[in-house]
């Protein structure tokens, strides 16, 4: 189980404000974390993760208390049971796909390196470095390297951003079993809704750094809202997407009439 109760100031898009959150994650949860740039998503990973500390507040993993502003406790990274996959892969240039695996693990824990590169698909590029390796590839190392050491908690940020499709589903499915399989507790940071569909079984969704929706997806699909208003629209030339944020979404297309939307308009959110 993971508690955790933070507040933090920030500059949020509207202007400065404080990243206030309680949540409580199931141990063995798969939650995605989902709003508009600058809700305060990535801000939470760095909170669980360490690399960020709050003004006030508590984390508390499985018994373990990570962070107590009025105990003074604050645990460093290192320190944490944590797996991080960050949109770039972070992976060492100079070692082959099982060192990058291997790294900073104990001699006990090689037979979990072999474990991962067979279940990851990797068996065949064990000896290869990153440079050879196609984007979906480095991160299924990312994935394997993340996992290797069984932390108590994943954090996943915008792991699939990168991908195309097909390598984007193949990683989905990989994610999702392995998840299981090692009883992990993840979070996953996502901009799609078709990560959030295929993966997540709880989605709690931030605006302005505060909470609010929550929806248990154990028990039925989440209903999300029928519309929202437009805060902001852009043009991703690297993408060639249209981009439309919301206080709870964002939405991408080609359709070039996406253009002609302004900022303060209801769009209908049913996702498809």
């Amino acid at each position: 189980m993971i508690d955790l109760t933070v507040t933090v100031p920030r500059l949020f898009t509207e202007g400065p404000g404080s990243l206030q959150l309680a949540m409580r994650l199931p141990s063995e949860s798969l939650t995605a974390i989902i709003g508009p740039s600058g809700s305060g998503k990535t801000t939470l990973l760095r909170l669980l993760a360490g690399l960020e500390t709050p003004d006030q507040g508590r984390i508390v993993v499985d018994g373990s208390v990570w962070f107590d502003q009025q105990q003074r406790i604050n645990l460093t990274p290192q320190q944490r049971s944590i797996g991080y996959v960050f949109q770039d892969t972070a992976l060492f240039p100079n070692l082959t796909v099982r060192d990058n695996i291997a790294y900073a693990t104990q001699r006990t824990q090689r037979t979990q390196v072999d474990e991962l590169i067979e279940a990851a698909g990797l068996t065949s590029f064990a000896d290869t470095k990153p440079t050879r390796l196609s984007g979906g590839q480095r991160q299924r190392v990312a994935l394997a390297r993340a996992l290797v050491r069984k932390p108590k908690l994943l954090l996943l940020d915008e792991p699939f951003s990168a991908l195309d499709t097909d390598a984007t589903d193949q990683l989905r499915q990989l994610l999702l079993a392995l998840h299981r399989a090692w009883g992990t507790t993840t979070v996953l940071v996502s901009h799609h809704e078709a990560d959030v569909n295929a993966l997540a079984d709880r989605v709690i969704t931030l605006s302005q750094g505060k909470i609010i929706a929550d929806q248990d997806r154990q028990h039925g699909p989440a209903v999300p809202p029928s519309s929202g208003q437009i805060r902001r629209v852009w043009f991703d030339e690297p993408q060639q997407q249209w981009v439309i944020e919301t206080d709870t979404v964002q939405l991408r297309s080609t359709d070039t009439r996406w253009g002609k939307l302004v900022v303060g308009a209801r769009i209908d959110l049913s996702w498809h």
